[in-house]
């Protein structure tokens, strides 16, 4: 072939073809929808497959990746496009999102949870309380390196005496003898504390940093009870039987009080947190076969296909990359776990998340719905999502 126009013509055919039909027989559409961030839909007509993938370069430091709360509420719930649509009429320019942690009836997320740098939950020993075991949860430092590992909640506070105290918690209803912290996402005010138990409680306000270490000076009356008005940008510091006693003695109300809210393992300063169940890819491996040893999960969920939400990294960790897979349609079964992570491997994730899924697979861009949420009624409500913002 010697006619330069014919040799044109045929790369530009092979190139169309193979954007099309790949090696495995499914249509492909991909394109980059803005710099650094791609977009593929594949259709795989035998297997009755409908997978949406975005994959976003980090490197790129125009975008915002972060976990937001339904309504910014601790128990609420929001449909993905709603969210978003939420943002952007706020001048918050979101390019796409996706459902994000499991929760319960009432919204509230499973794990722990930091939306751009603030705790929305956390917990200590454990990210689910009913299972009483530490999931895995992604997160990003403010660097934008992102990671896959048990974080557990650990904080304190640290009296005018020199000694401290743990709080167990942030924003999730508290046990005997615990000191929880709650802010703006509890709500107004703190929640009613057990009728037997005795309480304290005080609201503190922001005094500035020191380092890691948040400054507070208490504000307001102290309360018996809970039901105790939440300060704006501040915390309610809550504390029951054993540790309200102690709290009692320790804060007056001249006091400067020092707050550590750490996670463990320390990975550095935590800019967004969201968690998921289980984690399918670790080191380049399928880990799905293990699922049921490793975050305990029914083999109703690991082996049966369902719809599918998902979050990946790749090796250099420089790219991050967000799966949708719809099921329990004519037009898309949906994917076993091990599936999903063979789906996540063979484009290029080393850490892989599953995140919930079945009705709550969503994936939004632009503000369209691009998948089919499986919910005879259409898109569900979810408790969080992940979204990618233009700075």
């Amino acid at each position: 072939m010697n006619n330069p126009f014919l040799k044109i013509i045929t790369a530009a055919l092979i190139l169309i073809i193979t954007n099309s039909l790949d090696l495995f027989g499914q249509e492909k559409d991909t394109k980059e929808i803005y710099p650094g961030i791609v977009y593929e839909k594949i259709i795989n007509k035998k297997d009755r497959l409908v997978i949406n993938i975005l994959s976003v370069d980090l490197k790129n430091k125009t975008y915002l990746i972060d976990a937001v709360k339904a309504n910014n509420m601790l128990a609420s719930k929001e449909a993905t496009s709603s969210l978003s649509a939420r943002l952007n009429s706020r001048g918050i320019n979101v390019i796409a999102a996706v459902n994000a942690d499991f929760w319960e009836p009432d919204g509230e997320i499973v794990n722990n949870m930091i939306s751009n740098g603030t705790f929305v939950k956390a917990v200590s020993g454990h990210s689910d309380v009913r299972q009483n075991r530490i999931f895995s949860q992604f997160a990003l430092t403010r660097n934008d390196k992102p990671l896959i590992e048990r974080f557990d909640f650990k904080g304190k506070i640290f009296f005018k005496d020199g000694s401290s105290a743990a709080i167990d918690r942030i924003n999730s209803r508290t046990d005997s003898s615990k000191i929880t912290l709650y802010n703006s996402y509890q709500g107004n005010e703190t929640p009613m504390i057990h009728k037997d138990w005795n309480s304290f409680e005080a609201g503190l306000k922001p005094a500035g940093t020191k380092g890691d270490t948040l400054l507070f000076v208490p504000g307001g009356k102290f309360n018996y009870g809970g039901e105790t008005p939440v300060p704006a940008n501040g915390f309610v510091l809550s504390s029951n039987n054993d540790e309200a006693r102690l709290l009692e003695e320790k804060i007056t109300k001249d006091d400067t009080l020092k707050v550590l809210l750490n996670l463990v393992p320390n990975c550095g300063n935590i800019f967004m947190l969201t968690g998921g169940i289980p984690r399918i890819v670790k080191d380049g491996k399928n880990l799905a076969a293990e699922s049921d040893t490793l975050d305990g999960m029914k083999t109703s969920f690991t082996v049966t296909q369902h719809p599918r939400t998902g979050i990946g990294i790749s090796k250099d960790s420089t790219k991050l990359f967000l799966f949708t897979v719809d099921g329990r349609q004519e037009s898309s079964s949906g994917m076993s776990l091990k599936e999903f992570a063979d789906l996540m491997l063979r484009h290029g994730v080393y850490q892989g998340l599953n995140l919930d899924g079945g009705g709550s697979t969503t994936m939004v861009i632009d503000g369209k719905v691009v998948n089919h949420p499986s919910d005879k009624t259409g898109e569900r409500p979810v408790g969080s999502c992940l979204v990618i913002i233009k700075k």
